[in-house]
């Protein structure tokens, strides 16, 4: 059986607008770039690797690489809230203290101030899973490829401010929050150009609208929120300028 399939997003949602002469146009994206997709196996129930619970949540195979990162961050709150077996001072981004403690530039990432810092950035990493699945990621292991190649170039932004711009020697932070606003970042820039290859690896991200414009909406959204008592200004600035860069490699 063949089916009409939207090129941009990969979409077989697609209806005819008479208002344009019959012309096929994307449900999903309204992309008028629309081809074919040869459906096999008509008869057979395909999973194409994703179970439904029965609470309606699509689980993937894939999905091993966002839990990763969130059950590290969710230990290392318990290590340090709720167990008390680590003092955050000594894991925290310090900018005076960060090449002769390396480390820290690992450790600051996976550790919160608070239960709702971490779930604010669990959600993020939740939100980017979605977002990637409606650009059409293809490669099972990206998020965690991008999340290591973000962290020391992140890092490295920041520390360059802190130390040479704001000549600021005790600057702290702490979260996943300068990671999440890089991968916004690519998600951003993969949906209104499309991203085929990471590295040399094959990605497969389509170009959506209606992801472009959720994605500037929350973009907006998280630089203001950025200004707020508490938050590190930088360290969100610098992973949404570290996922810029990565998304041009």
């Amino acid at each position: 059986m063949v089916l009409h399939q939207c090129k941009d997003c990969g979409s077989t949602d697609i209806r005819t607008d008479r208002s344009l002469g019959g012309r096929l146009v994307c449900t999903k994206c309204g992309s008028f770039t629309i081809g074919f997709k040869q459906q096999r196996n008509r008869e057979k129930k395909v999973f194409q690797g994703y179970q439904s619970l029965s609470s309606g949540i699509t689980v993937s195979r894939d999905d091993w690489q966002y839990f990763i990162p969130s059950l590290i961050c969710l230990l290392g709150f318990i290590a340090t809230d709720i167990l008390g077996l680590l003092d955050k001072s000594n894991i925290v981004y310090w900018s005076g203290g960060l090449l002769s403690q390396p480390y820290r530039i690992l450790t600051s990432h996976f550790f919160h101030g608070d239960f709702g810092h971490l779930l604010f950035n669990t959600g993020g990493i939740i939100i980017a899973r979605n977002f990637f699945r409606t650009l059409g990621l293809s490669n099972r292991s990206f998020f965690v490829l991008l999340t290591a190649c973000l962290i020391p170039l992140q890092v490295s932004i920041n520390w360059f401010y802190d130390i040479f711009v704001a000549r600021n020697p005790m600057s702290l932070a702490l979260g996943f929050s300068g990671i999440i606003y890089g991968i916004d970042a690519f998600i951003l820039l993969a949906s209104i150009y499309g991203k085929q290859t990471f590295l040399g690896v094959h990605i497969g991200l389509s170009r959506n609208y209606q992801c472009r414009q959720t994605m500037t909406l929350l973009t907006v959204m998280g630089v203001l929120y950025s200004f707020a008592p508490g938050i590190s200004l930088m360290g969100h600035l610098s992973g949404f300028a570290a996922g810029t860069l990565l998304f041009l490699l």
